[in-house]
């Protein structure tokens, strides 16, 4: 509203002229009825403020700058660091290495699981059939553990690569 009222001296308009000019200042492609209650809302504000006075009814309903908006001393807001230096967030990839530390302590537990499994096995061969479904697990368990590693690390690998400057 600004850059229409203050910088384009838009004076006498209507809330369609008032969404066009908006549109074409920003180069977007809003909806064009959401865009309008955007504007219309503003010059409803700006009327209850004593800002702009508004003739005739409906579609040819026009809105005019009063003397008190045009006695406003009007300083443009200056853009803040966040809003003048916009920045895509950069992810954090610490996760990935802690759930891979997580990774290698429950595959360091499971190996001590297997290790202990074929110890007894030996130690007590009448339980090797009880320990022998024990033992697949903890393998299976193993194996699959020593996957999860191996993708994030791959991952973290292929990060570390593309973040490094050429």
């Amino acid at each position: 509203m600004h850059e229409l009222l203050i910088e384009r001296r838009m004076d006498g308009f209507s809330v369609t002229e008032a969404r066009d000019a908006s549109l074409s200042i920003e180069c977007s492609t809003q909806d064009l009825d959401a865009k309008r209650k955007k504007v219309y809302r503003h010059i409803w504000q700006y009327q209850q403020r004593g800002w702009l006075r508004s003739e005739g009814t409906g579609r040819n309903k026009r809105y005019f700058q009063t003397e008190q908006f045009r006695a406003l001393q009007v300083v443009p807001r200056r853009k803040t660091e966040s809003e003048a230096s916009i920045k895509e967030p950069t992810p954090d990839y610490s996760v990935l290495l802690r759930e891979s530390n997580e990774y290698k302590g429950e595959l360091e537990a499971m190996l001590g699981e297997i290790d202990e499994y074929l110890s007894l096995g030996c130690r007590f061969p009448e339980l090797e059939d009880r320990l022998a479904p024990l033992l697949q697990y903890a393998r299976e368990r193993s194996a699959y553990l020593v996957g999860k590693m191996n993708g994030l690390e791959n991952a973290l690998k292929a990060i570390l690569e593309g973040s490094q400057p050429c």
